[in-house]
């Protein structure tokens, strides 16, 4: 009777302490280098509750550089994995030049477009701008699939206050 009330202890104290050390190993984990912590949690509602609200785009990402942050990143998508995810030096050339972009992707049946983004009064966000993918279905050419991301782009533009509004509840 001791050995079988010994092993269960020892099995039930085994379990709490992996259990501890995978759980503070989880929370110690770094971010991979390609990724910055963001908080953005307006960001992420917006996000979320746009693309639900369209079910003509496939993804939908909003980027921008957080306060007191050198990088631009995801702060707001509807794959929340990908939040932190930092902006591609090919996105970062299209803020430089400032103006909405399309680009055919054939092996992806879509349109991947660049919109840039301020906020409701039209202010600087941070190097603010969406990206969206617009399937071939819903578009038959770059200019279509533009004005289809401009009107989404537009209707969360008028959803944002200020850029400090993004990063609060």
């Amino acid at each position: 009777m001791k050995n079988r009330y010994f092993r269960s202890s020892l099995i039930v104290t085994t379990f709490l302490t992996a259990s501890l050390f995978a759980t503070a190993q989880n929370t110690a984990t770094p971010l991979p280098a390609n990724y910055i912590h963001v908080s953005a949690p307006m960001a992420q509602r917006l996000t979320v509750a746009t693309k639900q609200k369209h079910p003509e785009i496939v993804k939908l990402g909003l980027h921008a550089t957080p306060p007191s942050a050198s990088d631009n990143a995801i702060i707001g998508s509807d794959a929340q994995a990908k939040v932190g995810k930092k902006s591609s030096d090919k996105d970062m050339k299209k803020v430089a030049e400032a103006k909405p972009q399309a680009e055919r992707i054939e092996k992806d049946g879509i349109y991947d477009l660049f919109l840039p983004l301020s906020d409701a009064k039209g202010r600087d966000i941070g190097q603010g701008f969406v990206v969206m993918e617009v399937p071939f279905k819903n578009a038959d050419s770059p200019e279509q699939a533009l004005k289809i991301g401009e009107g989404i782009r537009n209707e969360i533009q008028r959803q944002i206050p200020s850029r400090d509004a993004l990063y609060k509840q």
